[in-house]
């Protein structure tokens, strides 16, 4: 019987790893809820500092908006090179591991059999299940990706894709505590309306990252909007010791 690709499985070291996105579209969710995060908490603080030190609307939302476009662009292409830079990394370690099991078969099943005594197997059973993985060399080259290094089998996600998620929602993140500014209010107003809509939204994506985290969504949120407040409040700070 053919062993599934993915099960959970012991490093050399005794810990376990799972795979980090069981969910479907688990790495875009990613990228979008940390993308997303990531825009509100910069931009928050940008804000934050420039209106303790400015007090103006027009300065405000003119620092505001540079950050939205400079960090839009900066995490849009760091996701990009991130995603592109893992899929070379996966493919020439596979090409590796497809060499030695070319080269050195006798060596790479000792490998084999070291893994899986490791997990407990012992006797006929190692023997047996040795004997199954080396069998196909495309099985046993995904084996050794998987058990031997920790890496997927075959490279997954999409460079291009996961660049315009980060920046779209980097940008969308941002906006939050940028977008006040562009209304006709008095600067405390823009500001409070600012500090309101960014901690809601910094609430609600801490929330959201519990669909990969499985955590208390409450807890989670609660930690995303302090760590919002404390990088507002020490910039803030920071803006009004500058302004003197």
């Amino acid at each position: 019987m053919r062993l599934p690709k993915h099960f959970i499985r012991t490093r050399e070291d005794g810990a376990t790893h799972t795979e980090a996105a069981h969910i479907p579209g688990g790495r875009s969710l990613r990228d979008l809820v940390f993308g997303a995060n990531d825009g509100m908490v910069a931009a928050f603080a940008v804000v934050s500092g420039v209106h303790g030190a400015a007090f103006s609307t027009g300065i405000v939302l003119l620092a505001g908006l540079a950050e939205l476009i400079g960090g839009t662009i900066a995490m849009g292409l760091g996701a990009f090179l991130a995603v592109k830079s893992e899929q070379e990394f996966i493919l020439s370690e596979r090409e590796r591991e497809e060499r030695e099991v070319r080269e050195f078969p006798d060596e790479e099943r000792k490998e084999v059999r070291t893994i899986f005594a490791r997990k407990g197997f012992r006797g006929q059973a190692l023997d047996q299940m040795v004997q199954h993985v080396t069998a196909d060399p495309v099985f046993w080259v995904d084996t050794m990706m998987t058990e031997e290094l920790g890496l997927s089998a075959a490279p997954t996600g999409a460079p291009l894709r996961s660049g315009l998620v980060v920046a779209a929602a980097y940008a969308l993140g941002a906006a939050f505590p940028v977008i006040p500014y562009a209304l006709p209010v008095a600067v405390p107003t823009a500001f409070a309306l600012s500090v309101g809509c960014t901690l809601a939204a910094l609430f609600a994506a801490g929330a959201a990252k519990t669909r990969m985290t499985g955590r208390s969504w409450l807890r989670s949120g609660l930690e995303t909007v302090l760590v919002g407040a404390i990088a507002a409040a020490a910039t803030f700070l920071a803006g009004r010791l500058i302004a003197g």
